[in-house]
């Protein structure tokens, strides 16, 4: 039997183990386990949705610049065509190309209508155009493919903008048939560079559709399928850093409840609960306070093989710690043979006794070599973290924890006893017994099974 006299049990350093793996809080109900960073969930739902939709606006911004880009240059080569069409029509017939640029339309002219008709049509069929107008600097048709439409004025936004800018505009026109073709206005210049006509050349829609895709795919495509396979190893490099962090948080949560196994539930509660620098805050409770104590158990020792006496140590505090565990208890501490938990709450002392009743019934059953004696006190503590920083026991301490040193003194073999406020009809008389440091008596009841 291991005696705690006077004031020697509240100084008393925590050495004790819970006796189970699952960490209980002091109502007893099992703390979770820590998670892993989810950083690979995180991964896929908010990095990866806002990478897929950086990358489809950057390919819409890439291929829309790569689209404007091949636009101007094939507008410039039309710009260069019109010139090369202006040029060669008034080499040609250079009198009709002169009235043409002073506004006289083809039904106007009185000579060379026919010539001027025959190059501009000539230049046509030689750089495979659909057809071609040419538009004097106030709308009005001075030439068309279709002769029905000179001397018409034309209202088109592109063309106002032409003429406006002296730059050229490349517009859309869905035909009768429902085929498309694009419309190309571009400026004509004189030798002194002042514009004088627009020449609108049509294109069939393929042949352009054709150039912009074929300048656009590159384009889009090598840096789209870039980011894809930056995306993909990404993803690959998560996974396998999820896959260390959950090793790593799985090997510590192992570890953190093989520590938990050597301290009690309000240490492991108190150090969560601490703030950044590591303070615990002590607390002033009243608590329910369970001591037991294996009765002639150096005697046992000191008969037996060490292997018997710690296999008969280990049963026999296996089975108090389950019982304290699910009356709802904490195992506070172990030394040697004895045990202190402590049983928060207002109904602490009715679930401390009945975990005593629990535990004795089952050591007479048992057939144990040696018994137990167990004490009951409710009484007021300190509830904090004792020693230096770099060694610290969470513990309870004061005079409570000596009363109920006392009481499991005073129990028999088989006998709980405890403080006569907290007994019940089960049992025996009321007794007064001196504590060392209290000038008044204590008065106790027993029971015994």
């Amino acid at each position: 039997m291991v005696e705690f006299p006077g004031s020697a049990m509240a100084g008393t350093p925590e050495h004790s183990t819970k006796g189970h793996t699952m960490s209980l809080n002091p109502e007893g109900s099992a703390a979770p386990s820590e998670e892993p960073f989810p950083l690979k969930r995180r991964f896929l739902r908010g990095f990866v949705p806002a990478f897929v939709g950086f990358i489809v606006v950057l390919l819409i911004l890439t291929g829309t610049t790569a689209l404007r880009v091949t636009e101007s240059i094939y507008l410039e080569l039309a710009q260069h065509r019109a010139q090369s069409i202006s040029r060669a029509v008034a080499d040609r017939v250079p009198a009709a190309w002169k009235s043409l640029m002073s506004g006289q339309t083809l039904a106007e002219m009185q000579n060379d209508s026919t010539a001027l008709a025959e190059a501009f049509n000539s230049e046509v069929r030689n750089l495979n155009l659909s057809e071609l107008k040419v538009y004097d600097l106030d709308r009005r048709v001075l030439f068309a493919t279709h002769a029905e439409e000179i001397g018409t004025r034309e209202t088109g936004a592109a063309l106002v903008a032409v003429i406006g800018n002296a730059a050229p505009e490349i517009a859309s026109k869905t035909l009768p048939d429902g085929t498309r073709q694009y419309e190309l206005y571009v400026p004509v210049f004189d030798d002194a560079g002042q514009l004088r006509a627009v020449f609108e050349l049509y294109e069939p829609v393929g042949y352009l559709d054709a150039i912009l895709a074929k300048a656009a795919i590159p384009v889009v495509a090598m840096p789209g399928l870039l980011l894809i396979v930056l995306i993909v190893a990404l993803g690959i490099l998560v996974s396998r850093a999820q896959s260390h962090i959950d090793s790593r948080t799985d090997a510590l949560n192992a570890l953190r409840r093989r520590i938990e196994t050597f301290v009690s539930s309000s240490a492991a509660d108190a150090a969560r609960t601490a703030d950044a620098a590591g303070a615990i805050r002590s607390r002033k409770i009243e608590t329910t306070l369970f001591f037991s104590d294996i009765r002639r158990f150096t005697s046992y020792a000191e008969q037996n093989t060490p292997e018997d006496v710690v296999a008969f140590l280990n049963s026999l505090m296996t089975l108090q710690v389950r019982s304290i565990a699910e009356h709802g208890g904490d195992v506070d501490k172990m030394i040697g043979d004895a045990i202190l938990a402590r049983f928060d709450g207002e109904d602490g002392a009715g679930r401390a006794l009945a975990a005593a009743r629990d535990i004795l019934a089952a050591v007479k059953d048992g057939g144990y070599p040696r018994g137990i004696g167990i004490g009951v006190y409710r009484g007021e503590v300190i509830s904090g973290a004792v020693g230096p920083e770099d060694r610290r026991d969470f513990t309870v301490i004061g005079d409570a924890v000596n009363i109920a040193a006392r009481l499991c003194s005073e129990a028999g073999l088989g006998q709980l006893v405890t403080d006569a406020a907290l007994a019940d009809d089960a049992f025996g008389p009321t007794e007064e017994i001196r504590v060392k440091g209290r000038q008044e008596p204590l008065t106790i009841r027993r029971q015994t099974l």
